[in-house]
């Protein structure tokens, strides 16, 4: 009897210790449970313009918004509606009527509940007040909207719109809520400098120009983000950030010249992701001064610039020429058949010849306009990117070829954006500038060409149209804009983008360059889970959700000393049990 006891004594013994150790694995390792807390550090080239979701105007802008905000649907990495403050959404069999389904138990970052008011205050706010800059073309054809119960509310359209038209221009508009903006009375002058949304992650301060700290969501009503914040810092030159990746100061870094990459592929904590970006750069000539106004004249200009050198030279060989349609190459929407601008520099000083644009003064290789000046123009550049600068120096060159004088003036990127007028401002002071659009769709959404050239739109319009196009041209798109609106046949909307891109590679409002391909240097040393696609890096919406520690930042260290002790007691009564 006294053996058994001993022999019972004993088994306890190990199991007690067993389980003392079982005890310290953490939950992750053996449930393979998310690892909560670290800070992760993303880059931004240049500081937010403005908080305010109603106004903004650039990526720098959006890509902070995006933190704060959530819309009831998300695009994923590979171009699929995710459904985020929705679990689901129908449409009844007219196609006009649209139900979404409300996600339960979600809060505003003040701890304010999330209700179906909020959706219907965003919704009818868009609706009723068609000077939002921010207001997409869709809400122009709807007719109301239903809150049928606390997660149901729908929305009537004039016509059956098509699915990728609910999804990407009206299902994507951040919600915001009603308790914070039912007060203001002017939401267009607000700044929103602090934010209020129901997105992952809640802004904790913003030192402008500096950086923009984010803590994580702690209610947030999808699963993550498992990080306990998010620091975007302020990263202005390319060298700077990468020897903040090296150190460890930055997990992103996107950019980076060759051989900054191939330096940094040397350390097996940093890896590399390739990827192609709906982003095309093209230079804005200003149409509102003679003579960038003459189709001519622009048709000149694109044919003596050598695009592909553009991209092999200043963008490292990244990315494609980008088509004068300006329709992105590898999308459905794409039309093969228009007019193709090859580098030319015989052609391009002929077709100046022909428009009279002469060197007759002093014979310095400059050519005159009529009035006899010169043609000489300032070309502004965002001075954050160094590709940017490198490419307006190249297009420098190709003008000298062809008699036309260019200085390239690089300055900060929110000094351009107003000089051109993009925020708004209707300054326009500029000859030409050099710049980008990005997440424009063109390669899935038939709605993309109205985004840029339709006069009835935001960017297409005359307070926001940069080049200022206008004429017949002007007119004949955005009527085809308009009329792909109307109709829900495939067959008919591509046809009708294929004559917009037909007029806009005639006519060039935009004179499209290069379709900028990335690659991403990211730290795996420290946070797994990464998702990417090949149109997206590392650092996206999905990503922010998903990534979590390596391994827990500091470890319970006085019960592991405790197990150790266990472990010692143990052996020991097995050595006394054995003599």
């Amino acid at each position: 009897m006294i053996k058994l006891k001993r022999k019972l004594l004993f088994s306890m013994g190990i199991v007690f210790a067993f389980s003392m150790m079982v005890s310290l694995v953490p939950t992750s390792i053996l449930a393979q449970e998310p690892i909560y807390g670290g800070t992760l550090y993303t880059p931004m080239g240049s500081d937010a313009d403005t908080l305010n979701l109603w106004t903004y105007g650039t990526t720098y802008d959006s890509y902070i918004l995006e933190h704060i905000y959530d819309s009831l649907v998300q695009y994923d990495v590979d171009n699929v509606p995710t459904p985020v403050l929705c679990s689901a959404w129908d449409d009844d069999e007219t196609g006009e009527i649209w139900t979404f389904t409300l996600r339960d138990n979600i809060v505003w970052h003040d701890g304010t509940p999330f209700t179906a008011d909020d959706v219907m205050f965003t919704w009818e706010l868009l609706l009723n007040d068609d000077t939002i800059p921010r207001r997409s073309w869709i809400w122009d054809w709807i007719d109301g909207f239903t809150k049928i119960d606390e997660t149901h509310v729908s929305v009537d359209f004039s016509y059956a719109p098509g699915y990728s038209d609910v999804m990407l221009d009206f299902a994507t508009q951040w919600i915001v809520p009603k308790h914070i903006w039912d007060p203001i009375t002017d939401i267009l002058a607000y700044t929103n400098d602090n934010p209020i949304g129901c997105g992952p992650f809640k802004l904790a301060e913003w030192e402008p120009a500096q950086f923009f700290r984010f803590e994580a969501h702690a209610d947030y009503h999808l699963d993550g983000p498992y990080i306990a914040e998010k620091v975007v810092q302020i990263v202005r030159e390319t060298e700077a950030g990468y020897y903040a990746l090296s150190t460890g100061d930055l997990d992103v870094l996107g950019g980076a010249p060759p051989d900054l990459v191939d330096v940094a592929m040397i350390d097996p904590a940093i890896e590399k992701h390739e990827w192609l970006m709906d982003y095309w750069m093209y230079l804005g000539l200003n149409q509102r001064l003679y003579p960038m106004n003459i189709k001519e004249f622009r048709q000149a200009v694109l044919t003596g610039i050598n695009r592909s050198e553009i991209v092999d030279v200043a963008r490292y060989g990244r990315g494609l020429v980008c088509p004068a349609s300006c329709s992105l190459p590898y999308g459905e929407y794409y039309n093969p058949d228009v007019r193709q601008y090859d580098h030319n520099v015989v052609l391009a000083n002929s077709m100046l010849d022909d428009l009279g644009f002469l060197d007759n003064i002093g014979d310095d290789g400059i050519r005159e306009d009529a009035n006899g000046t010169d043609l000489a123009f300032e070309l502004m550049v965002s001075a954050e990117y160094q590709e940017s600068i490198d490419t307006a120096r190249l297009v420098k060159e190709y003008m000298l070829d062809i008699g036309i004088d260019v200085t390239v003036v690089p300055v900060l990127f929110d000094v351009l954006w107003h000089e051109i007028g993009g925020d708004g401002s209707q300054l326009y002071n500029y000859d030409w500038c050099l710049l980008g659009w990005v997440d424009f769709w063109s390669d899935i959404h038939p709605n993309w060409a109205s985004w840029l050239f339709n006069a009835n739109g935001n960017w297409g319009s005359d307070s926001k149209n940069i080049p200022g196009w206008s004429g017949d041209p002007r007119a004949d798109v955005t009527a085809l804009c308009e009329e792909i609106f109307l109709t829900n046949d495939e067959a008919e909307k591509k046809v009708l983008l294929d004559e917009i891109q037909v007029i806009v590679a005639e006519d060039l409002p935009y004179l499209p360059l290069n379709i900028l391909g990335g690659v991403t240097l990211y730290r795996v040393n420290e946070f797994k889970g990464w998702i990417m696609g090949n149109t997206v890096g590392p650092d996206n919406w999905e990503s922010w959700l998903n990534i979590q520690l390596i391994e827990p930042e500091s470890g319970p260290g006085f019960l592991a000393l405790g197990a150790f002790l266990t472990i010692v007691v143990v052996v020991g009564l097995v050595r006394k049990r054995r003599r």
